[in-house]
């Protein structure tokens, strides 16, 4: 990471957690993303938008562990130009151009911080490039460097919003999409669900449980509600029908719409230690050298 000094501010950060597969381990991220800066390759977004990396560095911090502390990536987004699809508005006639097909057009970047002792990155949410559309490029990207299904890549969720959810007056259904975490910190019967599921090694693992207006689900502390919700914020969603208060009205929450906000206090550090002591602070309890 640099040593670029800015004012003292606070920024705000959407958190994407990318998940091996196969072995968990920092280098194992560190592979990956070495395979992605060596390939490169070419993700498409939508029609004629495109998403490749512009440049990848690992900073000059080391772990204690002896891996690098964490890998800045800057990503572009831009249009690839077909040169028999020019028009020309006063002759009103179609035209063709030769054109480099190397230069494309409006081209837009974002710049994250990757921390392989956590596996995952965060991304500034003032972004002019989506949450959706990192998400896009990283998991395909990584499909066609790493091979198909070897990773899963998953936005993380605001936790506030889960915490509604089990501690809502009643919950009439359930709806729930993860897969097994990273070995995220986890105890009681959340860590043995997450450990049976591991087991099974499933693509997906899908739950839909339903009540009634008259007999609502019960969510008691340390149960199947909890773990499922708990597991859902870093992978995966979980959508539930719920009444918040007595007497309130029937909502439903889909914890997709609620990515994490991550707040960075920007004290006199760079932006990017900063970001990397923050994601440390909420993510990094969970042993990192483990393999399946």
């Amino acid at each position: 990471m640099g040593k670029i000094k800015t004012a003292k501010r606070q920024t705000i950060w959407n958190v994407i957690n990318i998940k091996s597969r196969g072995i968990q381990t920092p280098q194992t991220y560190i592979h990956a993303f070495e395979c992605l800066k060596e390939q490169d390759p070419l993700i498409q977004l939508r029609g004629n938008r495109h998403m490749s990396i512009k440049s990848m560095s690992q900073g000059s911090y080391i772990e204690k562990e002896g891996y690098t502390r964490s890998i800045l990536v800057k990503l572009s987004a831009y249009d690839i130009l077909d040169s028999d699809k020019f028009y020309n508005r006063r002759s009103k006639e179609n035209v063709s151009l030769y054109l480099d097909p190397d230069i494309v057009a409006n081209e837009s970047e974002i710049e994250l911080i990757f921390v392989p002792k956590i596996h995952r990155f965060a991304m500034p949410k003032s972004s002019k490039i989506s949450l959706k559309n990192v998400l896009k490029y990283f998991q395909e990207a990584l499909d066609k460097t790493m091979g198909a299904n070897s990773f899963d890549v998953t936005i993380v969720k605001d936790k506030d919003v889960i915490q509604r959810i089990f501690s809502s007056y009643a919950i009439y259904s359930i709806e729930a999409d993860f897969t097994y975490s990273n070995r995220d910190p986890s105890q009681n019967f959340q860590a043995v669900f997450d450990q049976k599921i591991r087991e099974m090694n499933p693509t997906q693992f899908k739950m839909n449980i339903k009540g009634t207006k008259d007999q609502p689900l019960e969510a008691p502390s340390d149960g199947l509600i909890e773990a499922a919700a708990n597991m859902s914020e870093s992978n995966g969603y979980i959508k539930a029908r719920i009444r918040e208060q007595a007497g309130g009205k029937v909502t439903t929450i889909n914890t997709e719409r609620y990515p994490l906000n991550m707040q960075v206090n920007n004290a006199g550090d760079d932006i990017y230690t900063a970001t990397y002591n923050e994601l440390i602070n909420r993510f990094g309890n969970e042993p990192t050298e483990h393999e399946q």
